[in-house]
């Protein structure tokens, strides 16, 4: 099966890039694809006297807490920490007076960046989609979740490359072959594998995996894309993914919709390098042990209104395993009220390392702005915490002052 999904792999790539090659040159590379540059503001941007006072509740643990959340620019420069100041003796496990939240330069040209990294995916996220270095889940941040993000962007080819804390590493080199066809070519690497502690003590030990991968894209007219990619976890499996992609903006909204297939061998996971890795790591060897292919669907759907409501949803469906939803919604009540709501429920829930009520995670932000200068926030996430081994609430209440 192995050899089937490869050939089939490489064929489809092969013909991606005959069919790209054949387009003429002159036509306007269009595509939903998010770029890593940014847009580099030419004079001081501060937030230094962003304070906080609040109280947090992470299981059978609470303390009151002050803390400031100073944020610095200067051009492509930029840095932000929290500093914290625990009024009390019962402070919750993890718990962190000084976290230096990022430092990064970025010119949209080369970028780098330390600091907490969230959302990363490599190609078209077939192996690694959304990865997070949160590898403890509360409400606050904490200087072990650091990592090392950067790029080269030289028009024809682009280098990017991660390290983390966790001792995960990727590197990323693409090349544009013309205005529509870009190439892509990956490797990741965890090199020490991931120690989680089990529901009634003890620790659970998964071992170090390692990926490599390839994948094409073509841009068309009417803001459209189709792309194939093909990835390995090296000694458990391979698979294929091939979709499209399609953006619609308008004055008074902006949509994002794409689809795919996905052809897999019994040892591959896709996406395995996902948002909850490092707390919630997939079975490698069970999803193998049921001997059976796991092909499905992977979609997405993204809609912004106004900059008053957004909302993106994954929906994934696999052979052998229950589907997985992961839903995230920011909304304007009104001129002072705020929400943000985020929901996951893990695929493959059969092969992972804790059950479908741990696996789950359930996190919420409201905010309730008095005046220009104060807003009181509530903060509630509900996951599994694999430091403690159990299903923890965090609640964090505050008093937020900006001046």
């Amino acid at each position: 099966m192995k050899k089937i999904v490869l050939c089939f792999s490489v064929l489809l790539l092969l013909v991606v890039v005959a069919y790209a090659e054949t387009l003429p040159l002159e036509v306007l590379p269009i595509t939903t694809k998010v770029s890593s540059g940014t847009n580099v503001p030419t004079q001081l941007q501060s937030n230094i006297g962003g304070l906080s006072i609040g109280f947090i509740k992470v299981g059978t643990q609470d303390v009151t807490t002050l803390s400031w959340h100073p944020d610095l620019k200067f051009g492509p420069w930029g840095f932000g920490a929290d500093l914290n100041l625990g009024l009390g003796s019962n402070i919750p496990t993890g718990y962190e007076n000084l976290v230096v939240r990022y430092v990064e330069y970025d010119d949209s040209q080369k970028g780098l960046r330390y600091g907490i990294l969230d959302g990363v995916t490599v190609g078209h996220g077939l192996v690694m989609r959304n990865y997070s270095t949160r590898n403890i889940n509360q409400v606050l941040l904490a200087n072990e979740q650091m990592g090392l993000k950067g790029y080269v962007d030289l028009d024809r080819y682009a280098v990017r490359g991660m390290m983390t804390k966790s001792n995960i590493y990727m590197g990323r080199v693409e090349e544009r072959i013309n205005p529509v066809l870009t190439l892509g070519q990956y490797y990741i690497n965890d090199s020490t594998g991931r120690t989680v502690t089990q529901v009634g003590g003890g620790t659970r030990q998964f071992p170090a995996v390692a990926a490599v991968g390839a994948d094409a894209s073509i841009a068309l007219p009417a803001n459209m894309e189709v792309y194939s990619e093909v990835g390995s976890l090296i000694n458990h499996g391979s698979g294929l993914s091939a979709g499209f992609s399609w953006a619609y903006d308008i004055m008074v909204a902006n949509t994002f919709f794409l689809a795919e297939y996905r052809l897999m061998d019994k040892g591959f996971v896709p996406g395995y390098f996902g948002v909850d890795y490092e707390t919630n790591p997939i079975d490698l060897a069970s999803a193998e042990a049921t001997g059976q292919a796991k092909n499905g669907v992977f979609t997405q759907l993204g809609i912004n209104a106004l900059g008053l409501a957004s909302l993106s949803a994954i929906y994934e469906s696999y052979q052998g395993s229950n589907s997985a939803l992961t839903a995230d919604l920011n909304a304007k009540a009104s001129d002072q009220v705020n929400f943000h709501g985020y929901y996951k429920q893990p695929n493959f829930v059969d092969f992972r390392s804790l059950d479908l009520s741990q696996g789950a995670i359930l996190a919420a932000d409201v905010t309730y702005k008095m005046n220009q200068n104060t807003s009181l926030i509530y903060h509630y996430k509900k996951a599994f915490d694999p430091t403690l081994g159990q299903v923890v609430s965090t609640q964090y209440y505050e008093i937020g002052l900006s001046f």
